[in-house]
């Protein structure tokens, strides 16, 4: 029997990741909800992004990773089960963060060097209360998974207003940030009150 190689660009699709449950406002019914990963080389999922109104923040970025063979960002949207209205949606990418860098005779330095995950973009439909949490704690989890020690976010506080809700600070450089000690409170807090159950 003579097997042929799989392509190097055949993808499944979307990869769910939990499932939660979401208040809907203004009634404050309870959803379900399930938060994928998408991929960049899948039809569906490029379908998915690319027309919805909530995910207009991460189209550009997720178009740019379908022309790439390895993309470097990972694209997340948590989306409601029975409507499939997406409620948040980030972009994320892993850095190696200097203590240090030198712009002209300017020396910014920052705090927690290392390794961390980037949120380079986020954006929650203000139809669901707190939407963003669930996709926060997963994507501390994430970070966990691969040492991180920290998450910091490419935003402020106006994007997502419960970051400091969700135990990020905020640097002198205006930066949000949460450190690999608050990781399990962020996800101990975001599971009790979305009753998150992990996929993967």
């Amino acid at each position: 029997m003579n097997i042929s190689k799989l392509n190097n660009y055949c993808s499944f699709g979307k990869e769910p990741l939990l499932t939660c449950e979401i208040k809907q406002e203004p009634n404050k019914n309870k959803v379900q909800a399930t938060l994928y990963k998408m991929e960049p080389h899948n039809l569906s999922d490029i379908e998915d992004i690319m027309y919805s109104k909530q995910t207009r923040c991460i189209q550009s970025d997720f178009l740019k990773s379908v022309q790439q063979r390895n993309p470097n960002k990972d694209f997340y949207i948590l989306r409601n089960d029975r409507t499939k209205e997406v409620i948040s949606c980030a972009q994320t990418s892993h850095h190696y963060r200097a203590d240090q860098i030198s712009r002209g005779f300017n020396t910014i330095t920052f705090e927690n060097p290392g390794l961390s995950t980037l949120i380079e973009e986020m954006n929650v439909n203000p139809n669901y209360v707190n939407g963003a949490e669930p996709l926060l704690a997963y994507i501390v989890k994430a970070a966990r998974e691969r040492f991180d020690s920290t998450v910091y976010t490419a935003f402020d506080q106006d994007v997502v207003p419960s970051l400091k809700r969700a135990k990020f600070t905020q640097t002198k450089l205006g930066e949000f940030f949460i450190p690999e000690k608050r990781y399990s409170i962020l996800m101990d807090q975001a599971e009790r009150r979305s009753q998150i159950e992990y996929l993967v």
